[in-house]
């Protein structure tokens, strides 16, 4: 079956020069990262297909103005990435090369793969491009709402096993987000509202009503747009929509039943809902499409050690970090799981692995905190719920924690502090008021003391006996 995409690929430059001069597990890691930002990006942006070569991509966009966006975007943002990423840091720059033809496609019969003139032109078209640049064909340009982009001619190439002798290139230098905004809204189609919303994203009005606005805009002139529907999903979930969320979603692979995105969004949407069941079948669908999706891998991961499937957990747990290695929470998540395992050795290590990725981790501080007190290290159990509470000042859990290690260390003052402030922030805590009634109680405030035991056992009536860990100790 043959169709016609805005085909683009991605090159890292120097990549290969680069293997021989850096350890590999920071090559690795940088690739990862580079691949983590590329596939998120395309996924945003509505990618149909994309298909990873070793230092680059293939994507295949139904939209030229969403490959060129798209394009644009990802060459922005691995350039900052390469400021801020603890992979790429002390690492020699890496830029990307992309190029984009608009051509036709063939899908390889019984195979997720696709070839075709339009491929062959479009990687011909990369290989001219100039670091941290995009080229693309006039086929695309063709096609783009020219007034919003910024590009310039660069002459007539011969490109290899092209049907032409020669063809023209383009180098696409940005996108006029703010003349976007500024057309009329009736004269805005579906797509142009789509990408306004993705423009967004990053941005200060990322999740915000304006981004909904946009997608719903879109699906008031196209109901059958399934990238819509699900970008739309993710906001109305954020704001606590989630019955609205499932809707869209479930539109969104009724429209394409081959969208690895939505499978994974309302995998996790029915993950947080208790629905258990129908999240493992929705993850497996994502992976069943895209088997290196990081984000499902690691989702599902976290399914099954809530499930108690510990050994495929473990396997997922794996995938993900083999697939990014430098992904803080995912080493998070694996710390716990192998915690609970009983493997608190290896448990250290990707706490601490966690924390040199993300030193303001507040959660992974937190949870290293909880190890080290139960391997009775309280003087590093202090230092991690201290640094938990200074990247998060609003921890209630780590607060009342951080209380119980200072009464047993004699620091009552303090410790009242934190109890007084763990209540603020979470007053229907059961085990705060009777660890707080315990200090009282031992400072002579028996009256103030036993309110707090009350309204401990009123918060758990199922509770027969209350016995803290400051009791433990």
């Amino acid at each position: 079956m043959s169709e016609y995409f805005a085909v683009l690929f991605s090159d890292l430059e120097s990549h290969s020069i680069e293997w021989s001069r850096v350890p590999r597990e920071r090559m690795v890691s940088t690739i990862a990262e580079y691949r983590y930002m590329a596939e998120s990006l395309a996924g945003q942006y509505g990618c149909h297909y994309r298909e990873w070569a070793g230092d680059g991509h293939m994507f295949l966009f139904y939209s030229a103005d969403a490959a060129a966006q798209f394009g644009l975007r990802l060459i922005e943002s691995w350039r900052i990435g390469g400021e801020e990423l603890p992979a790429l840091r002390d690492l020699p720059r890496m830029p990307l090369r992309l190029g984009c033809h608009f051509g036709e496609c063939t899908r390889l019969e019984g195979e997720e793969a696709w070839i075709g003139r339009g491929n062959v032109v479009a990687k011909r078209v990369e290989g001219e491009a100039e670091p941290d640049t995009l080229f693309v064909t006039e086929s695309v340009v063709d096609l783009l709402d020219l007034p919003l982009y910024e590009f310039e001619e660069v002459g007539s190439r011969t490109l290899k096993g092209d049907s032409l002798a020669q063809r023209r290139l383009y180098r696409l230098l940005g996108f006029d987000h703010e003349a976007l905004a500024a057309k009329p809204a009736n004269e805005l189609t579906a797509e142009e509202w789509f990408l306004r919303g993705v423009g967004f994203v990053g941005t200060e009005h990322e999740n915000t009503e304006e981004e909904a606005r946009c997608y719903e805009d879109a699906l008031r002139l196209r109901p059958d747009y399934p990238e819509a529907h699900n970008n739309l999903a993710i906001l109305l979930r954020l704001r606590g929509d989630a019955r609205e969320a499932a809707g869209h979603y479930q539109e969104a692979l009724r429209l394409r039943p081959d969208y690895p995105e939505a499978h994974y969004n309302y995998a996790a949407l029915l993950a947080s809902r208790g629905a258990a069941a129908g999240a493992a079948e929705h993850f497996g669908a994502a992976l069943g499409l895209r088997p290196d999706y990081v984000d499902a891998h690691h989702g599902f991961a976290n399914l099954l050690r809530s499930r108690g499937d510990l050994h495929l957990a473990g396997d997922h747990y794996a995938e993900t970090l083999r697939l990014r290695p430098d992904y803080p929470e995912a080493h998070n998540n694996y710390a716990i799981f192998l915690e609970d395992a009983g493997e608190h050795a290896r448990a250290v290590e990707h706490y601490r692995e966690a924390l040199r990725l993300r030193p303001d981790y507040p959660e992974a501080h937190y949870n290293y905190a909880l190890l080290l007190e139960s391997q009775g290290d309280p003087a590093g159990a202090e230092e991690h719920y201290r640094q938990a509470l200074l990247f998060r000042s609003d921890y209630p859990e780590a607060h009342n924690n951080l209380a119980i290690l200072l009464q047993a260390e004699g620091g009552a003052s303090e410790a009242e502090e934190h109890y007084r402030e763990a209540l603020r922030l979470q007053p229907d805590a059961p085990e705060t008021h009777y660890n707080y009634a315990l200090l009282l109680r031992a400072r002579g405030e028996a009256e103030l003391a036993e309110q707090h035991f009350r309204t401990a056992r009123e918060l758990a009536p199922e509770t027969d006996r209350f016995e803290s860990r400051f009791e433990r100790s």
